[in-house]
């Protein structure tokens, strides 16, 4: 490969991130998938933000329409198991029939707020994914973090360009099957599952053995694959693109790797 193309076509490191926002289709994405990373995020003294684009505001039989869904109050458990920030609903009911730009204009407007310099969700693109929710979810996200930095959109300011633009430096995907990037969280993964459990209305036989067999097949991947630690029992995989992957860059994005000191 071109020393160029091998330099600029890598993942960016994760160990850049100070303020990160994690954008889930449904509550318990984040938990489900990323927990992990969450809990290293924030035990390393990061600023880590949760959104929730879809709830059950519409299939919540007890709900008035005053107060919280049952899946809201589920969602502020685990934020505050996790020590993540609230970002907020985003006020999209379960199967939405509003569409990715409808849902990605919202979402600009949370990311030009927190100015987070990663920001995290579902992979759109994951071979097998057929719920609309997490589709539009991902797609919407990706339309964000290019959208948040252009000073015009979704329209002036009095005639004048706006002044709360915001790039984001990095995107990442849970959920998906061409990861470039694992994190080992074998230390978090205790607290990961006591997270996933605060979703009490979501439990089912095996959900959480589900999700250790994913974890650990990631750790397998991570040793085998990327000569991760062979002490890492579980893992997680992500997509990772830096702000100059996201647009015309039609190479695969690989794994970071740390620059070696050209002592020639």
């Amino acid at each position: 490969m071109n020393p160029l193309l091998d330099k600029l076509g890598r993942a960016p490191s994760l160990d850049n991130i100070q303020r990160a926002l994690f954008v889930q289709p449904h509550p318990d994405d984040n938990q489900v998938a990323a927990a992990g990373l969450i809990s290293k995020l924030v035990a390393e003294g990061k600023e880590v933000y949760e959104l929730t684009v879809c709830d059950d505001r519409e299939v919540d039989i007890g709900y008035t329409g005053e107060g919280l869904t049952t899946r809201q109050k589920e969602v502020l458990a685990a934020e505050e198991c996790l020590g993540l920030k609230h970002a907020g609903f985003l006020g999209f009911a379960d199967k939405t029939r509003a569409s990715a730009d409808d849902i990605s204009v919202k979402i600009v407007e949370v990311i030009r707020k927190i100015k987070p310099d990663a920001v995290f969700t579902a992979d759109p693109s994951l071979y097998t994914e057929c719920h609309s929710d997490h589709i539009k979810t991902g797609e919407a996200v990706k339309y964000a973090v290019m959208d948040a930095e252009c000073a015009f959109y979704p329209s002036l300011i009095n005639g004048q360009l706006r002044d709360d633009a915001w790039k984001v430096d990095m995107i990442g995907f849970y959920y998906t099957d061409r990861a470039n990037t694992f994190v080992d969280v074998t230390e978090f993964f205790e607290k990961k599952i006591e997270s996933v459990k605060c979703h009490v209305s979501q439990q089912a036989p095996g959900f959480l053995f589900a999700i250790g067999a994913l974890d650990q097949a990631a750790a397998a991947a991570f040793r085998e694959k990327y000569d991760g630690p062979g002490e890492c029992e579980y893992a997680e995989g992500y997509r990772v693109m830096s702000n100059l992957h996201m647009h015309c860059f039609n190479h695969d994005v690989l794994p970071y790797k740390e620059e070696e000191d050209d002592d020639d």
